[in-house]
């Protein structure tokens, strides 16, 4: 069980992660962004202190913050930062809470190595970036289409330096102007997002930019 969130508050963001920790805590990943799409990249084993390791020093620089808390998949695995959220492929940066079912097929299907994915969650950029012709919302809503499973994900396009949230059968809440969204609910982050809609999450908030079909076989998590 992972936990992802996103805020265009750094303090929020902090609350945020504090609170998905819950989630997991056996590894981070962060992504900051700027409007002119300038990032900020950080990913790590076990938790840290936002506003005392690395964070501080970055927050005014940028208008939105992305992130990610992993649990282990087996009591005795090793961090590898490679294979660890958020996953950068081409055009597209992933992190996903959820569990996939056809991963594997997706990726003989579209001549992708199935021996590169090691984490289930690789798919999402691979696919993405495969389908990407221009733009981004279509490879992002035939992704999600074709994927069986449940998932919630923050998706940045490099191309577009824009940013997008979807889900099917995850948790993933968000508050009443929707500039805030997170696996677990925080304070007035309380509202849930609908599945199959693909959101562009800017600093005015999450605005529906199209939809997806939605196949999930699996329980809610």
């Amino acid at each position: 069980m992972c936990g992802i969130f996103g805020a265009k508050d750094f303090k929020r963001f902090e609350k945020l992660y504090i609170k998905n920790c819950d989630r997991g805590n056996f590894a981070h990943g962060f992504v900051y962004v700027n409007r002119n799409g300038s990032m900020y990249i950080k990913k790590n084993r076990g938790v840290c202190s936002l506003t005392g390791q690395y964070a501080w020093q970055h927050q005014l620089q940028y208008d939105m913050y992305l992130g990610h808390t992993q649990a282990p998949t087996s009591a005795e695995r090793d961090y590898t930062s490679c294979y660890s959220h958020p996953f950068d492929v081409g055009n597209f940066i992933v992190a996903h809470n959820g569990v996939l079912e056809n991963h594997l097929d997706l990726a003989i299907e579209h001549r992708i190595d199935p021996s590169e994915i090691k984490v289930d969650s690789q798919i999402f950029p691979m696919l993405m970036d495969d389908l990407f012709v221009g733009s981004d919302v279509l490879a992002i809503q035939e992704t999600c289409s074709m994927i069986k499973g449940i998932f919630a994900c923050w998706v940045f396009c490099k191309h577009t330096k824009l940013t997008y949230v979807v889900k099917n059968g995850s948790t993933l809440y968000t508050n009443k102007n929707r500039t805030t969204f997170s696996s677990i609910k925080v304070e007035d982050v309380d509202q849930e997002l609908n599945d199959g809609i693909v959101y562009c999450f800017t600093t005015e908030g999450l605005a529906e930019v199209g939809e997806f079909k939605t196949d999930n076989p699996f329980f809610i998590l």
